[in-house]
Parts: C-alpha cells; sequence; structure tokens
C-alpha cells in the first residue's frame, strides 16, 4: 500500500486530526485501471458534497490540486487493477465539537490493493438480515462521511455464510447493505430503498438510475416482503459492481435475465476507455 498526507508520500497524520477524534471528514474509494478511473467524477462530486454538507467545502484552487494530483502523480502508479482511496477531513483546531473557523485540511490518498469480486459477479452470493439498525437522520443522509460505527458492528454480526447484510432503520424499512446499495426486480420493473433519510448515495446506484437502460425504476420505502416477492435481487457498488443475490434469509432467487443484462450494460460502459 502507498500512501500519501497533504500530497507527500508519507503515513502519519496527527493525533490532533477532527477526522481522529470526531469523524468529522469525508471518504471515497475508487476502482482504477491504468490509465483510467472508474466513475471518478461522480466520486469527487460526492465527496465535495460531503464537505459542502460538513461546512469545510474545498475551493476550486483545492479541487484543482486534488484533481491534477490524482491523475499527474497517483495514475502513474497504477499498474493493475487496483483501489484509490480519498479521505478528506477537516484538520487539526477547534475546540470539542466546535470546528476551527479557519479549516485547513488533512487530505489523505492511498492506493490499495484491489479485491478479487469476480467469484461473487458470476456465481451470486447470500444476504442475511442486520440486527444493527441504520439510523435516520436527513441531513447527513446520502454522504460518505467517516462516521461508519453502524456498519463497522454490523460487519461483527456477518457470519461466513452469508457475503453481505441487509440493514433496515428503526421502522423495518430497507434501506441498504453494510457496504453496497440494494435492487430488486419483479416483473421487468427495478426497484431500490429511497436513501433520503439514510445510508450511502452510490456511485454504481447512480448510474444505473441515471442509465435507466430502458427500465422503469422505483425508488420509495420498501419493507422486507416486498424484496422477499422479487423475481430476482442484486447489490452494487463501486468496486464490486454488479453482484447477483442468490439467497436472502435462506430463500432462494435466480440470477435472473435482467441482472445479467445489467452486468453487461454496466461493465462495457465502465471498461470504455480501460486499455
Amino acid at each position: 500500500m502507498t500512501w500519501f498526507v497533504n500530497y507527500r508520500l508519507d503515513n502519519y497524520i496527527s493525533v490532533a486530526d477532527r477526522g481522529l477524534a470526531y469523524g468529522d471528514g469525508v471518504f471515497e474509494t475508487i476502482r482504477v485501471f491504468p490509465q483510467h478511473f472508474l466513475h471518478i467524477e461522480d466520486h469527487l462530486s460526492r465527496l465535495y458534497r460531503g464537505l459542502s454538507k460538513l461546512a469545510m467545502p474545498l475551493t476550486l484552487e483545492q479541487k484543482h490540486n486534488l484533481y491534477a494530483f490524482l491523475y499527474s502523480d497517483v495514475l502513474p502508479l497504477i499498474h493493475e487493477e487496483s483501489v484509490v482511496k480519498i479521505i478528506v477531513s477537516r484538520g487539526e483546531g477547534g475546540r470539542g465539537y466546535l470546528a476551527p473557523k479557519q479549516c485547513i485540511h488533512s487530505i489523505i490518498i492511498g492506493i490499495l490493493p484491489a479485491p478479487n469480486y469476480q467469484p461473487q459477479r458470476d456465481k451470486g452470493i447470500s444476504l442475511s438480515v442486520s440486527p444493527v439498525p441504520i439510523s435516520s437522520n436527513r441531513y447527513l443522509a446520502g454522504i460518505k462521511h467517516l462516521n461508519r460505527l453502524e456498519n463497522v458492528v454490523a460487519k461483527q454480526f456477518l457470519t461466513l455464510d452469508d457475503f453481505e447484510s441487509i440493514m433496515m432503520n428503526d421502522k423495518r424499512q430497507l434501506v441498504e447493505c453494510i457496504q453496497s446499495n440494494l435492487f430488486w426486480c419483479k416483473q421487468g420493473v427495478l426497484y431500490t430503498p429511497s436513501l433520503a433519510l439514510s445510508g450511502v448515495q452510490g456511485t454504481y446506484r447512480k448510474a444505473i438510475i441515471t442509465n435507466q437502460f430502458n427500465y422503469t425504476i422505483q425508488i420509495g420505502h420498501f419493507v422486507l416482503g416486498d424484496l422477499m416477492s422479487a423475481d430476482e435481487v442484486f447489490i452494487t457498488n463501486s468496486l464490486m459492481g454488479i453482484v447477483p443475490v442468490i439467497r436472502v434469509l435462506g430463500e432462494s432467487f435466480p440470477i435472473g435475465v435482467h441482472t445479467r443484462k445489467l452486468q453487461i450494460l454496466m461493465q462495457a460502459k465502465d471498461m470504455h476507455g480501460v486499455q
């Protein structure tokens, strides 16, 4: 693994950094190939949106510097499929929860080995339902902030029999999985839970909704019974792409034609420009 801290080759940050003390920041994990970042604009857009929501926006110059560094210094180091992780915190300062008036960001960029999700994409995976509820907060919903304790605890309950676990809010409405977004198909219509109050607006989820591929897509508040009556189910995130679900709570689902079609269509878009 290779790490940069404030654009210098380093892997240390101050113990007084607010990202460490309070989770005061945001992050992105980006799938990258030699000479090509996947969905880079969507990732950076979500990063900037999250920073603005937390009242620590990057200036135009800072955005330019980050973008330039990714392409001039990071991308030349990528020789095989990898993951680039970007963490931006508020840095040091302030008193307790009170943030400093002048924010000096900590910008951390890492290059990590890419996980191999091809077996899951080919054969499908099993889902459980997490006993850990996901909190509702309209103000923070959608952004990928550094406060991920619910996901950390939910991961501890995940058994070897299941690849992922569905997370619901306190009303028992579906939100997402621990590290992925949730879709299902019924009678040719795609469904995915609303993220207006909880969850992370995944870049892959956004790409499917934006492109549509001639599908009607219903975004709303759903319960487990809606999912269990589906014809086919799949999960998505930016690193794994589209992964079929073949079991939920022990009940079997087929790897359907719509899931396979979307895998092919999205992979074609992803690989455009990859050499």
